[in-house]
């Protein structure tokens, strides 16, 4: 048993009808990747274009938790009113016209075709884990985390991906002070700058100062290209003082900064925890450096993490 029926789904007279005046409703769905509720829309999505074929074209796009905090807000200032309180990890349109969440799309779903689902939410829980795993081993990109702490209190853990497909060298420097366990790593180093409305500045490996940027390798190396653009909040790149002088040194943007773009390698963006970014942006400064001390406790491929 399939767990979704589609009462009419042996009816060839429905299926005839779309066909004969190509008439098919435009549904658009978004959602988290780890959340259950956009798999059920997803599965039941998927039920309907094999039963009911023609009947709906559909566009179903998987977010990041920051993609998708990005999203929900640009939709509640266009939708407004319609959106407040809205909770849920997926979000469901037909025709342009706002459906709602999983359950409200279910429901559409039954009153259009008749479909009516069994399945239990661990069935919908262990496909969000399934297709986040799969977004983790992603071969040409690299899932890491930074966890954290400020003036002997845990902030949180916020988790990056790595453009190796677009920036290999730069990527590579970057992981192996972030997993190194020697002398020249990541943990235990501060994050030593804030720039309000800016970005945060760490990866000074030698004393914190932020006078000091030395590369995995030993000194500098060149800026590999500008490819990736600084369109948004979280995205990492490498501070420099000047073309080709990329060290140990990092920044994490607070929002757009196109005026980096063509100045500064960014290597990748913020996946989870954009609002312990916000936190971070909001910390107490004496000339643009902490009050009191922010540090990264731990940090590594999240995959060695799980």
């Amino acid at each position: 048993s399939s767990g979704i029926n589609a009462e009419y789904g042996e009816s060839q007279t429905f299926q005839h009808y779309f066909k004969r005046i190509n008439l098919s409703m435009n549904v658009e769905v978004y959602g988290k990747i780890k959340d259950h509720d956009f798999h059920m829309v997803r599965t039941a999505l998927d039920t309907i274009n094999r039963d009911h074929s023609g009947a709906v074209a559909s566009n179903v796009h998987s977010l990041t938790d920051t993609d998708w905090e990005s999203f929900l807000n640009k939709t509640k200032n266009e939708f407004r009113g319609e959106m407040w309180g809205f909770k849920c990890g997926s979000m469901t349109f037909v025709d342009g016209q706002l459906i709602g969440n999983g359950d409200d799309f279910m429901r559409w779903a039954k009153e259009k075709f008749g479909l009516v689902d069994f399945r239990p939410p661990a069935f919908y829980e262990a496909l969000s884990g399934q297709a986040y795993k799969a977004y983790l081993e992603n071969p040409e990109r690299d899932v890491v985390y930074v966890d954290l702490v400020h003036d002997k209190s845990p902030m949180g853990r916020m988790i990056f991906e790595l453009y190796r497909d677009i920036v290999p060298d730069t990527v590579n420097n970057f992981l192996k002070l972030l997993t190194s366990k020697s002398e020249k790593k990541y943990i235990g180093s501060l994050l030593h700058r804030i720039v309000k409305s800016g970005w945060v500045q760490g990866g000074d490996i030698v004393n914190g100062s932020g006078a000091n940027s030395d590369s995995a390798e030993g000194g500098k190396f060149p800026d590999e290209n500008f490819a990736v653009r600084h369109d948004r909040a979280g995205i990492i790149g490498m501070a420099n003082d000047g073309p080709h002088t990329n060290g140990s040194q990092f920044y994490i943007t607070f929002g757009p900064a196109p005026w980096m773009d063509q100045t500064y390698v960014a290597f990748g963006c913020l996946i989870e925890g954009q609002h312990i970014l916000r936190d971070v942006e909001n910390i107490e400064t004496v000339n643009e450096r902490p009050k009191r001390p922010l540090t990264v406790h731990d940090c590594g491929l999240l995959k060695d993490a799980l």
